[in-house]
């Protein structure tokens, strides 16, 4: 039986992992950390569970990806998917204004708040459907053994038609400049659900999602989906080592031998890498890999990454969902200055508190992490965390009063933990996608070398949960090509 190993038990590695395991082939699947999941994770501080993961895209049965998280065991029948009717909400002079998942009842609400947008407000009704129709491809790679493979027909493209005029207007505006012609400042507050810079196909695609009612919460968060991916990896019989960081992959003759860790090693006659690219590239292999599509990506990637923010309260805040609000005294963190929040409320959500108290959690978005590594550099960095927690206390006493003097911990995750825990260069999770640039999808295997492979976020942008399974998947084929193996 021929011999993988697979490196980094976040979605890509697990999902490697399982379909290679079920293929046929000895899985052996290596996680620095002490927990399964990478960056679909979640973390429990006196009590308060922080759920570090997004929404699921996937989840609506009726999508292709469905079939691949229900394959890997992450979700099933029996898991109840939350589709909240409310998404989003902003304040404007004394109103909730509500981001309903149903994009017309959006419409119709925003219509009645600013007459003089309707017109452009219909046309992003008509985006959003356009959009409807568009999914992510799930295909097999050519040459690999398949029972029933997965092919584009000419009914899928055909059914995919009414997108194409919306690609090329939406691919070359951010979503900055697609929300400035909106009139009324509380719309282009309320639809400012994904970072200006992005494309604003990002932020059509999101309501479309959303709309078409996919984009829930499978019950019990990360963890629960994590652990049953686990579950179904074990139960094949694969090999998971926790607390294993691999050190080097071993490279002789211009193949993969194996592996090395910090006591030991590992024989493999496949080694598929799902730490960040990046970071694997520059820390696994004594001789740099000379692959072209390496270099790019490595050069060009602009990531993304986040400061992440729990805040456990012994109190009730039961306001769902906490509105964006603008703060009446903005506040600098990591050079960036914050002008508004909002939070994410697990108040009443069964594992995620305590019983009466709530849990809050926010983001500040950008690529911080220089100034945090220089923070660090100079013994600042704890100092700048306990800065930002004290703005983070005043700023919830003064929205909820009811907290003041009952907030029991405030967690600060900065890019370096996600750095530190995950492997991943700069602790980033996506990549921006250049406006008027192809999104790019990169080979995920070495022709210099045989028998490595890549999957991961990197290897299509944006990335996100959806690009990590598909490359998983991709990489266990590409092993299965390989050595001539079914894939199952």
């Amino acid at each position: 039986m021929k011999k993988v190993v697979v490196i980094g038990a976040g979605l890509s590695g697990l999902t490697a992992a399982i379909y290679a395991q079920r293929s046929g082939f000895e899985v052996t699947l290596c996680e620095q950390h002490s927990v399964a999941g990478g960056m679909c994770s979640a973390w429990k501080r006196k009590g308060y569970l922080f759920e570090g993961a997004l929404h699921c895209t996937g989840s609506n049965p009726h999508t292709a990806l469905y079939k691949l998280w229900k394959e890997t065991g992450a979700l099933s029948d029996d898991v109840k998917i939350n589709l909240p009717e409310i998404i989003h909400a902003v304040e404007w002079e004394g109103q909730i204004i509500n981001l309903f998942r149903d994009i017309d009842k959006t419409i119709e609400q925003l219509i009645l708040l600013s007459p003089n947008d309707e017109k452009r407000l219909r046309r992003l009704v008509s985006d959003v459907n356009a959009f409807s129709c568009l999914e992510m491809p799930i295909f097999d790679i050519k040459g690999v053994k398949m029972l029933n493979p997965r092919r584009m027909t000419l009914r899928g493209l055909i059914k995919m038609l009414p997108v194409l005029p919306g690609l090329g207007r939406l691919h070359k505006k951010s979503c900055k400049d697609y929300l400035e012609k909106f009139e009324h400042p509380a719309i282009r507050r309320l639809f400012r659900v994904i970072p200006d810079d992005y494309s604003s196909i990002s932020l059509i695609a999101t309501l479309s999602t959303w709309n078409k009612g996919d984009g829930g919460y499978p019950e019990g968060g990360s963890l629960e989906m994590i652990n049953r991916m686990v579950k179904t990896f074990e139960d094949l019989g694969g090999k998971l080592l926790m607390k294993t960081k691999v050190k080097k992959v071993n490279i002789q003759n211009g193949a993969v031998t194996g592996v090395d860790l910090a006591d030991g090693s590992l024989v493999a006659d496949a080694v598929i890498v799902t730490q960040e690219t990046i970071a694997a590239v520059e820390q696994l292999f004594d001789t740099p890999l000379k692959d072209a599509w390496l270099t790019e990506l490595c050069e060009n990637t602009e990531s993304i990454a986040c400061i992440f923010i729990g805040v456990g309260i012994r109190a009730q805040i039961s306001q769902m969902p906490i509105p964006k609000w603008e703060l009446e005294e903005p506040f600098t963190c990591a050079g960036k200055t914050i002008t508004e929040l909002n939070f994410n409320n697990y108040f009443g959500h069964e594992g995620y508190v305590p019983a009466g108290c709530t849990t809050l959690t926010t983001t500040i978005t950008g690529d911080t992490y220089n100034f945090w590594k220089k923070a660090q550099e100079e013994g600042r960095y704890e100092d700048e965390k306990r800065r930002l927690a004290d703005h983070i206390r005043q700023i919830i006493c003064q929205k909820y009063p009811q907290a003041e003097g009952k907030i029991e911990v405030i967690d600060i995750a900065t890019p370096l933990t996600f750095e530190r825990f995950t492997g991943a260069y700069h602790g980033s999770w996506m990549s921006v996608s250049g406006l008027g640039k192809k999104m790019k999808t990169y080979p995920g295997f070495s022709k210099n070398i045989c028998g490595i492979y890549f999957a991961g976020h990197r290897l299509m942008t944006p990335g996100g949960f959806p690009v990590a399974i598909y490359t998983g998947r991709k990489a266990a084929q590409m092993v299965c090509r390989q050595f001539n193996v079914m894939f199952k």
